[in-house]
């Protein structure tokens, strides 16, 4: 699917992304598709596929950087989405730095790195520092993020895989495995806070927004 660079990283929850809707609760085995999220939110079961042939959901990317005479420096999201605006789970990486003239492959490959990652206390980008937030836009339109007390919840990266132009994505980038669990609050400040526990997922960064 094509990929979207966003000027604003809360745009990112409402970004759009053509395809035909598919929300199961119904377990699908994850080793049938390339990219997925599994696990529980809420409560409740959270299993996403992503077919190539596109019947489904998708994956994609998103970047909110800043350019400062050609260093960019901000953050990538990967993104697995529904059809339409909703419901969509981005993961931002934060702060990636690329001087003018470095490679985008090099780049993002030494900055998206295994093992632990800390959740981010604010959206802010400080440049030499490394962490993560996760947003999520449910099924009625309403968005959540982990700005907000994390303490107890985790983030791992599992592994990190070179991938160039494929059914899924035109565009080169990685293939990351992740697991996380991790409370998600209301970006409007009403409502209650949701629960993602035992999540794994599989999803796609693309290089060519750096």
């Amino acid at each position: 699917m094509k990929t979207i660079k966003l000027a604003v990283v809360l745009v990112l929850v409402a970004s759009l992304f053509t395809m035909c809707k598919k929300d199961s609760k119904k377990y699908t085995d994850p080793t049938n598709t390339e990219y997925y999220v599994r696990g529980n939110l809420g409560q409740q079961a959270w299993n996403w596929q992503v077919p190539a042939d596109g019947s489904g959901y998708a994956v994609g990317s998103g970047s909110s950087v800043s350019n400062n005479q050609g260093n960019l420096s901000g953050g990538i999201t990967a993104l697995v989405s529904g059809s339409g605006q909703h419901p969509q789970l981005g993961i931002e990486f934060k702060t990636i730095n690329k001087p003018m003239d470095a490679d985008a492959a090099t780049v993002l490959k030494n900055f998206i790195t295994t093992g632990a990652w800390t959740y981010a206390s604010t959206l802010d980008y400080t440049v030499g520092t490394k962490s993560v937030v996760i947003y999520y836009t449910d099924s009625n339109g309403k968005t959540y993020s982990t700005i907000g007390a994390e303490n107890g919840t985790i983030f791992n990266v599992q592994t990190v895989t070179a991938v160039t132009g494929s059914t899924y994505n035109a565009d080169p980038g990685l293939k990351v495995k992740l697991t996380f669990s991790c409370l998600l609050y209301p970006t409007d400040g009403t409502g209650g806070v949701l629960a993602a526990e035992s999540v794994e997922a599989t999803v796609f960064l693309d290089q060519t927004l750096l």
